[in-house]
């Protein structure tokens, strides 16, 4: 289980710290707690918008159409038991959940754009932010293990094509 926390200051309310869990082999990202700012939670990876922070990853507005994109894949992907979400949001991170704050705004040649409301809090920029960092983490894991497999295949053998 990977530990996933997010610092995110800048957007509506005070600034807040989101603490999530990703199970690799499941697939399933769980949004845990929403929480005044922290420091570092245990060992979880951090993220956060302060650009001078102790951080494993900053998140910019630049991020966020990934991030949107990572949230709608995580909130529409089924896990690998074929039944449960992989996005899932506890009792007591629910005001975390962005899908109020985020409105489809058409299709353009770049694939979905998107609108956020104006009153998006820290909150909801945090989820987005993990669901980001998720999705691009699955991404590097998923190559880096094809090319391990590569490499096995590969090592010692001949090969035609």
């Amino acid at each position: 289980m990977l530990s996933i926390q997010a610092n995110i200051a800048g957007y509506m309310g005070k600034p807040v710290s989101v603490l999530a869990g990703y199970d690799e082999e499941s697939g399933v990202l769980i949004v845990s707690r929403v929480v005044p700012t922290i420091a570092r939670f245990k060992d979880s990876m951090l993220i956060s918008s302060d650009k001078k922070a102790d951080r494993d990853s900053l998140f910019t507005d630049e991020q966020l159409k990934g991030a949107i994109t990572g949230y709608f894949h995580l909130k529409g992907e089924v896990a690998s038991d074929g039944a449960s979400a992989c996005l899932r949001f506890s009792d007591s991170a629910a005001i975390a959940d962005p899908v109020s704050v985020i409105e489809n705004d058409g299709v353009d040649v770049n694939g979905p754009k998107y609108r956020i409301a104006p009153d998006a809090s820290n909150a909801h920029i945090a989820a987005l932010a993990i669901c980001g960092y998720v999705t691009r983490y699955s991404s590097v894991n998923d190559t880096v293990d094809m090319a391990g497999d590569l490499f096995v295949l590969l090592s010692g053998a001949a090969v035609t094509i």
